[in-house]
């Protein structure tokens, strides 16, 4: 018990050195050439890959959707024929959607 403790905090150690003398944080971003001081930077909200993209979305008729409401915006794509809306509302958590128009993948980003 008492091997594995040492060998534990060892470990916790030569992580936490490689990490700091890498400049990489939790965070899984390299701060190595900042300009800002380290100390100064705060996270932002969810960690690097933390926003799931939302991939296949279904769909239904806006007039099926009683989750929408009529001044809700959509972000609309209208591609080979197809028209398709993505509610802001949804879109605001997931930013990025992966869809199918016809065989052809699209990937739309929400950037307001």
């Amino acid at each position: 018990m008492k091997k594995t403790i040492i060998l534990f905090i060892l470990i916790s150690i030569l992580s936490y050195l490689l990490f700091n003398r890498l400049g990489i944080e939790n965070t899984g971003f390299d701060l190595i050439n900042t300009s800002v001081p380290r100390e100064l930077i705060m996270s932002g909200g969810p960690a690097k890959d933390g926003i799931p993209s939302l991939d296949n979305p279904k769909f239904t008729f806006a007039s099926n959707a009683s989750f929408l409401h009529d001044t809700d915006r959509v972000l609309a794509i209208q591609f080979q024929g197809i028209t398709k809306a993505y509610p802001i509302k949804i879109m605001n958590y997931h930013e990025v959607v992966n869809d199918n128009f016809n065989g052809h993948a699209i990937a739309s980003y929400l950037h307001l």
